[in-house]
């Protein structure tokens, strides 16, 4: 009975700990959108994430479908996203070359350019969160997470 009791008990303290976790996680990444997003806050979350998407296309481009698809959002929704984003002049629609009746989504040269300027800021606002540990408790962290989530992440994974 005392053993059970103890049981709950430890169970209880892991509940809590992985709470002050997933609680401290989102922390660390609100954050850190919070600051990129001061330092380019041209495009809302829903915006930048289909961006990041369409980047993945490189020149082959995206549907609007496909894009629907991947997001789980509804194709009048999207195409909503686009016209703000082509105003923006950070996207274009296509004509796809192998189905003349398909559109496919593209990043322009400057969209790239964001792209690659918001890697650098997002890189270095984590990096600014992170100098409070030393590289041994860096290498630890990252050991650790490591042990919990095991696959790579791709360069394309990150934002």
């Amino acid at each position: 009975m005392a053993e059970q009791q103890f049981q709950n008990e430890a169970d209880t303290g892991r509940d809590e700990l992985l709470q002050q976790l997933l609680e401290r996680m989102f922390s660390l990444m609100r954050h850190v959108q919070r600051d990129v997003s001061v330092i380019k806050p041209s495009l809302s979350h829903p915006q930048a994430r289909l961006v990041f998407i369409i980047n993945k296309y490189d020149d082959s481009g995206i549907s609007v479908k496909e894009l629907a698809r991947l997001t789980s959002v509804t194709p009048g929704a999207i195409t909503q996203l686009i016209d703000a984003l082509i105003d923006k002049k950070l996207i274009t629609r296509e004509t796809d070359t192998a189905d003349r009746r398909s559109i496919k989504l593209k990043l322009t040269s400057a969209a790239r350019k964001e792209i690659h300027q918001f890697r650098k800021d997002f890189f270095s606002s984590i990096a600014e969160k992170f100098n409070v540990l030393s590289t041994d408790e860096l290498k630890e962290l990252v050991s650790l997470i490591t042990k919990v989530s095991p696959e790579p992440v791709t360069k394309e994974d990150m934002p």
